[in-house]
C-alpha cells in the first residue's frame, strides 16, 4: 500500500530494459516483464468491467458506473494492496496502461464529436437553454464553496486554486452520453422531459467545452496563455472554415454514393493523432484536437461507418484501461479520519441538491410540474467521461492532491449512480402513466379527447392522411386531437431531435426538409380551419430509420394517443394496381404494431377524395363499409367506423358476417387439432358473446340514423368470407377492417397462411390483393389490449367502454 501511495505522489523512472518475449523457457522473466503481462492485464479488466456492467443491469446503471468501480476495485481502495496483485499489475506496466487509456479516451471523445450536431443547436428552446445554464452555474457557485471548505478542513492535501477551477467545471456539467444512456433505459429519453433534458445536457456540454478551452490554455502553458489561446482560437476557426470545406470537398470528390472503403477509416483514424499533436503542441491538451476533428466531419454516411467500425473496440478494449488509470491515482483510503468522511458526505450531497434545486427553480417559470422538475434535476446529476478526463488532467498538474481526486470520483459514482433508481421510485411508468387509459378508440369515449399521432413519411402522404383525418373528425361532442408526425431519416446522430413547430414564427430546420414540414404544416392548418372541433399540430422527428419505432411509440405514449395512424409502403398506380413504393418504411410499420402502447392504424390509400360540395352548396356523400367479423380488433374498426358516421359526409355501411349451419363440421376439428379446444371456447365463444353486446348497442345508438346502414351475411368458411366481399368490391370508397391477428375465426380460417402482408391481416390482405378489382381505399386497425381490457371481456365495464353509447 506504501508503495502504491508514493505512486500517486511521485514521478517514477524506470531502468530502460528491453525483454523481447519468445517464450517462457527462453526468458524466465517473460511472464513478469513482456507482453504477456499487458495481455493478462487487458484480460482481467474487460472481464471485471463486462461482470459488473451485467451484475448492475437490473439496477438501470450506465456504463459508466460499472467502469468506475471497475478501475476502483482494480485500484489502491480495494484489490490493489494485494501483494498477488502486484504481480499482474506491477508498477512499471502503469506508462503503457495510461498511454492506452489515453488512446481510447481520444478515439472516444473523436466519436462524441461525430455524434454532435451542430445544426441542432438552433433547434434548442430557451426552456432547455434555461434549465441547462441554471443546472450548470448555480451548483457552480456551490462548487467553488465546497471546493475551499475541503481544501481549508484541518488536515486536508494541499490544492492550488486552478484546481478549484476543474473541480467546478466537472462537478456541475451534464454529460449528455450518459444521459442518453439512463433515458433510453427508463424508456424516457422520447417523451418530453427526454428530450428536454437531453437539449438542456447538450447546452451544458458546450458551456463546459467552452469554459476548457479557455482552462486548458491556463493550466498547461502557465505564462504563455495568451499565445496559447490565440492559437487554439485560431486553431477552432481553420477547423470550422478552412479543414470541414475541404474534407466535404475531398470526400464528395473521391467517393461513389454512399460506397466509402477502408481507407477512409484508417486516414481518419491518423487525422485524430494529428489533430490531438497539433493542439497539445500549440498549448492546450490533445482531448481537445480529438474532439474537434470529429465535430468537423461533415458526412454523416461516413460517420455512421466510423462509429460501427470503431465504436466497440474504444468502449470494449481501450476504455478500460482509462478507468483502471483513474482507479488507480484514486484511493479512498487517503480519506482517513471520520471528519474528512463527513465532510466527503456533505460536498456529494450538497452538490447533488444543488442541481436538484436549481433546476426545479427554473422549471416553475416554465410551467413544469414539480415532480418533473425533480426527475430534470435528477437527470441533470450525471456525469461523462470528458468529467473524469478534466480530473486527470488536473491531477497530472498537481491541481488536486489524491484525497480531492478520490472525492471526486467517489462524488461522480455516487452522484450518476443514483439517478435512475430515483426516477424509477419518482418517475416510473406506473406513477407516469397512471392517467393514460385511454389507450384505445373503445376506451376514448364520446365525450372524452380523441387524440390520434398521424405518421408522415413524404409528402406524398400528407393529401391522404388529412382527408382520411376529415372525415375522423366526426361530430362535434368530442375534440380532436391530431398530432402530425413528420419523420426525417437521419444517420450517424447519437439520438432523435424532435422539432415542434409552431406555426406563428419561422421555421428553424432549414437544414432538415424544411420545404416538406411546410408543406405538412400549411396542410394541417388549412385542416384546423374547416373544422372547428379539431385542432393539429405538426411535430419533426430527426433519426435513423432503425429507432424510428422507439421515437413514434414514446411520442405516442408521451402525448397520451388513442391510436396511430401510419401509411402503407404500397401506393396505387394510374392503372389501379398495387406497387411496393417505399419498402423502407415496412419494418417500421412492423415495429410499430407490435410495440405501440395505443391502437394503430394501417392506411392503404388509392384515392380517397377530399370532401367536395355539389353547386346548391350540399356535401358530396362518400361511402364506407366496415366489414365486421369478431375479436378485439373488428370491435376497435366499428368503433372508429362509429365516430367517422356521425361526418355529415359519410355514409357507413356496417356489414357483420355470420357463421352459417355447416361451419362447426367444416372447420372444428381443424382448429382443435391446431390450437386446442380452450383456445377455440376462448377465441370463437367468448369473443361472439362480447361481439354481440358491442353490435347490439351500436345498433340501439343507430336505429333512426339514415346514413348508417347495417346487414348481415352468412358464411361457412374463408372461401365464402372472400366470394361476399368480392360482391361488393365496387360499392364502397373506404373499407374499415379489423386485422384479427389475435383472433380464431372459422370464417378466415387458412387466409392468413395466403398473406402476402402479414401486417394488414386476413380480411386487409385481401382488399389490398391484385385479385380484387377495386379502387377504394382500405383502413387497417388493431386494437391495444391491456390487462383491464382482458377484464372487459369477462363482461365487466363492456358496455361502459362503448365510445357513443347513451348514458
Amino acid at each position: 500500500m506504501a508503495r502504491r501511495e508514493q505512486l500517486n505522489k511521485t514521478g517514477t523512472c524506470y531502468v530502460e530494459h528491453v525483454l523481447h518475449s519468445h517464450d517462457i523457457w527462453r526468458e524466465p522473466g517473460a511472464p513478469r516483464l513482456s507482453v504477456s503481462v499487458f495481455l493478462k492485464q487487458l484480460g482481467i479488466t474487460i472481464f471485471l468491467s463486462h461482470a459488473l456492467i451485467f451484475a448492475l443491469r437490473p439496477l438501470r446503471q450506465p456504463r459508466i458506473v460499472a467502469e468506475i468501480l471497475c478501475g476502483l476495485l482494480i485500484g489502491p481502495t480495494a484489490f490493489g494492496n494485494s501483494k498477488y496483485f502486484e504481480y499482474v499489475f506491477p508498477e512499471r506496466s502503469f506508462v503503457k496502461i495510461e498511454t492506452v487509456g489515453y488512446l481510447g479516451l481520444m478515439y472516444h471523445l473523436f466519436l462524441v464529436g461525430l455524434r454532435f450536431d451542430l445544426s441542432a443547436l438552433a433547434l434548442i428552446g430557451k426552456k432547455a437553454t434555461s434549465i441547462a445554464l441554471a443546472a450548470f452555474f448555480l451548483p457552480g457557485i456551490v462548487g467553488i464553496s465546497t471546493f475551499f471548505m475541503v481544501t481549508s478542513s484541518p488536515g486536508a492535501q494541499d490544492a492550488d486554486g486552478l484546481g478549484g477551477v476543474f473541480w467546478v467545471i466537472a462537478l456541475t456539467f451534464t454529460g449528455s452520453p450518459v444521459l442518453s444512456e439512463i433515458l433510453a433505459s427508463i424508456k424516457l429519453l422520447h417523451s418530453d422531459i427526454g428530450r428536454t433534458a437531453t437539449a438542456a445536457a447538450v447546452i451544458s456540454d458546450v458551456c463546459a467545452w467552452v469554459l476548457i478551452i479557455v482552462v486548458m490554455p491556463i493550466s498547461l502553458a502557465g505564462n504563455e496563455f495568451s499565445y496559447s489561446f490565440t492559437a487554439i482560437i485560431g486553431f477552432i476557426l481553420v477547423c470550422l472554415f478552412g479543414f470541414r470545406p475541404a474534407l466535404a470537398w475531398i470526400i464528395r470528390k473521391t467517393s461513389k454514393e454512399r460506397d466509402y472503403s477502408d481507407h477512409y477509416v484508417v486516414i481518419i483514424l491518423i487525422g485524430v493523432s494529428i489533430f490531438g499533436l497539433i493542439t497539445d503542441i500549440i498549448g492546450t491538451h490533445a482531448l481537445v484536437g480529438a474532439f474537434m476533428f470529429g465535430l468537423i466531419m461533415p458526412n454523416r454516411d461516413l460517420g455512421s461507418k466510423l462509429v460501427l467500425k470503431i465504436e466497440e473496440y474504444v468502449a470494449g478494449i481501450l476504455l478500460p484501461f482509462f478507468y483502471v488509470v483513474c482507479g488507480i491515482r484514486a484511493n479512498l483510503w487517503e480519506i482517513k479520519r471520520l471528519e474528512d468522511w463527513a465532510v466527503t458526505v456533505f460536498v456529494i450531497c450538497l452538490g447533488w441538491l444543488a442541481k436538484v434545486l436549481s433546476t426545479m427553480g427554473i422549471s416553475m417559470f416554465f410551467n413544469i410540474q414539480p415532480r418533473e422538475g425533480v426527475v430534470l434535476g435528477l437527470l441533470m446529476n450525471c456525469k461523462s467521461l470528458l468529467g473524469l478526463a478534466l480530473l486527470d488532467v488536473a491531477w497530472d498538474k498537481g491541481a488536486l492532491s489524491t484525497q480531492h481526486y478520490s472525492i471526486m470520483v467517489l462524488a461522480f459514482l455516487i452522484m450518476t449512480g443514483s439517478v435512475a433508481p430515483l426516477i424509477d421510485v419518482i418517475y416510473g411508468p406506473t406513477k407516469r402513466f397512471m392517467h393514460y387509459t385511454l389507450r384505445s378508440i373503445q376506451a376514448a369515449g364520446s365525450n372524452t379527447e380523441f387524440r390520434v399521432l398521424s405518421c408522415i413519411y413524404s409528402t406524398r402522404h400528407v393529401s391522404p392522411i388529412v382527408n382520411l383525418l376529415e372525415v375522423s373528425t366526426g361530430n362535434m361532442r368530442s375534440p380532436f386531437i391530431v398530432f402530425g408526425l413528420h419523420l426525417v431519416e437521419v444517420t450517424g446522430c447519437a439520438s432523435a431531435t424532435l422539432i415542434v413547430h409552431d406555426p406563428n414564427k419561422p421555421s428553424k430546420s432549414h437544414l432538415h426538409d424544411s420545404a416538406q414540414s411546410e408543406h405538412i404544416m400549411k396542410s394541417l392548418e388549412d385542416f384546423e380551419y374547416q373544422n372547428r372541433s379539431a385542432s393539429a399540430q405538426l411535430l419533426t422527428i430527426l433519426s435513423p430509420y432503425e429507432s424510428m419505432c422507439e421515437d413514434v411509440c414514446g411520442l405516442a405514449e408521451d402525448k397520451r394517443v388513442s391510436l396511430i395512424i401510419l401509411p402503407f409502403h404500397r401506393r396505387a398506380t394510374m392503372a389501379g394496381a398495387m406497387e411496393d413504393a417505399e419498402l423502407t418504411f415496412r419494418p417500421i410499420n412492423r415495429s410499430v404494431l407490435a410495440d405501440a402502447p395505443c391502437s394503430v392504424a394501417l392506411f392503404i390509400d388509392r384515392g380517397l377524395a377530399a370532401m367536395r360540395r355539389t353547386e346548391s352548396n350540399h356535401i358530396m356523400t362518400r361511402r364506407a363499409a366496415m366489414l365486421f367479423i369478431g375479436g378485439h380488433d373488428d370491435r376497435e374498426a366499428l368503433a372508429y367506423a362509429w365516430r367517422m358516421a356521425g361526418h355529415p359526409s359519410i355514409s357507413l355501411t356496417v356489414v357483420r358476417f355470420l357463421q352459417g349451419n355447416d361451419v362447426v363440421d367444416i372447420e372444428l376439428m381443424e382448429l382443435q387439432e391446431r390450437h386446442g379446444i380452450l383456445t377455440i371456447i376462448s377465441d370463437v365463444e367468448r369473443q361472439k358473446r362480447l361481439d354481440d353486446i358491442y353490435i347490439a348497442e351500436f345498433r340501439r345508438n343507430n336505429s333512426g340514423n339514415e346514413s348508417i346502414t347495417y346487414r348481415e351475411v352468412t358464411v361457412n368458411n374463408g372461401n365464402e368470407t372472400v366470394t361476399a366481399i368480392r360482391e361488393m368490391e365496387r360499392e364502397f370508397e373506404l373499407y374499415i377492417v379489423g386485422r384479427s391477428e389475435r383472433s380464431i375465426s372459422p370464417l378466415t380460417f387458412g387466409l392468413a397462411e395466403w398473406s402476402e402482408y402479414p401486417e394488414l391481416g386476413a380480411i386487409g390482405d385481401i382488399l389490398v390483393s391484385s385479385s380484387f378489382n377495386m379502387q377504394a381505399s382500405v383502413l387497417v386497425v388493431q386494437q391495444y389490449v391491456s390487462e383491464s381490457t382482458a377484464a372487459d371481456e369477462d363482461g365487466i365495464g363492456i358496455l361502459d367502454s362503448l365510445p357513443f353509447s347513451k348514458k
